[in-house]
């Protein structure tokens, strides 16, 4: 007597376990959003560290100055060569201090050409017109300031070049310059209330060539000076 060992088909309970095993093991959703943020996060800090390494530092001894004087607020400060939608402030850098704005947290700072940037306790996050939300840089703190008390992004547009930066070292700014093309403009200071663990400025300096060839400053070199009028730190310049 033989047996009939031929292949059967499933039965509906199988076909069930089987249907209900297949969609538990359905691909999830691709975040593409979370991988373009990310990526451009990598991008913006990979540029932020090839910039470091190119300042030269002048190191200060560590003295305490009072901090300098408040005003409400800041103008947009631009090179000669960059358009701009108002006048440049162009001031002689050896009598003139910074003028300084004091903002809250998270208040928007308009830095030009569409830039935005805003502090917080730690970090500061700017953001260019194609950004839907800002990038922070931190941890930043006059008690650890580095090697090198500048920290600083740049955004190249194609009517200019955008800087936005933060100076961490322990003797406060009390005034800051861009030099650029034989012209020096002072910069504002823009802070936190209090004794903020930084301060930061801004500026827009002419447009640079699309393959960076003169590196991510240009020909622009910024100064930081102390209320003596001591420099406390430069970066930038050819």
């Amino acid at each position: 007597m033989s047996t009939d060992i031929s292949p059967q088909p499933p039965s509906p309970e199988l076909w069930q376990v089987l249907d209900e095993a297949a969609r538990g093991c359905a691909p999830t959703v691709f975040p593409r959003d979370r991988v373009v943020r990310r990526a451009r996060l990598i991008k913006r800090r990979r540029r932020l560290v090839t910039g470091t390494l190119a300042i030269a530092l002048l190191t200060p001894p560590a003295i305490s100055l009072a901090l300098p004087r408040e005003a409400t607020h800041s103008p947009a400060v631009t090179s000669t060569r960059a358009p701009t939608p108002g006048p440049s402030v162009s001031r002689d850098p050896a009598d003139d201090r910074s003028p300084v704005r004091v903002v809250r947290p998270g208040e928007r700072i308009e830095a030009g050409l569409g830039v935005w940037y805003m502090l917080k306790k730690r970090e500061y996050c700017d953001a260019n017109p194609a950004d839907e939300e800002p990038i922070c840089v931190g941890y930043l703190d006059v008690n650890q300031p580095g090697a090198v008390p500048m920290t600083f992004n740049t955004h190249p547009l194609e009517k200019g070049m955008v800087y936005v930066f933060a100076y961490t070292g322990k003797t406060p700014a009390a005034r800051i310059t861009m030099t650029e093309d034989g012209r020096t403009t002072v910069l504002p200071i823009v802070r936190l209330a209090g004794r903020p663990a930084y301060v930061s400025s801004y500026a827009v300096g002419a447009p640079q060539p699309a393959d960076a060839s003169q590196g991510l400053l240009g020909d622009a070199q910024f100064r930081v000076y102390g209320a003596d009028g001591k420099e406390l730190a430069r970066m930038g310049g050819r």
